[in-house]
């Protein structure tokens, strides 16, 4: 399936088909996550809010959570720390790709 098919937004049982959970894990994972206090999925839920719709970023976060408590058997506090800190460093990162660059290009703009 190309980008331009892809739903936006995925409702609960085609986000349980795609990782291979139940929707009741689904949902108790939400509540966790939630209990702890980190927040780390953007989930949308419908205007009576029953309904929950995944982005696919949130999907992806729930196949890594999936995979680190599993297959390396996580805790689900664990794993939840460890994909917060994945995250972190990615961001760090591209935030200092995107110094670069924009040092890069006030060095062009002053030398001009």
């Amino acid at each position: 399936m190309n980008n331009n098919n892809k739903k936006l937004l995925q409702n609960i049982h085609e986000v349980s088909n795609l990782i291979d959970v139940k929707p009741h894990v689904l949902r108790q994972w939400d509540e966790k996550i939630k209990s702890f206090g980190i927040n780390i999925l953007s989930m949308k839920k419908n205007k009576d809010g029953k309904r929950r719709y995944y982005r696919e970023e949130d999907i992806e976060i729930l196949k890594n959570l999936k995979y680190l408590m599993y297959t390396k058997k996580y805790t689900m506090i664990g794993a939840l720390e460890e994909i917060k800190n994945k995250s972190k460093k990615r961001t760090n990162y591209n935030l200092v790709n995107d110094l670069k660059i924009l040092s890069k290009n006030i060095r062009k703009l002053l030398n001009n």
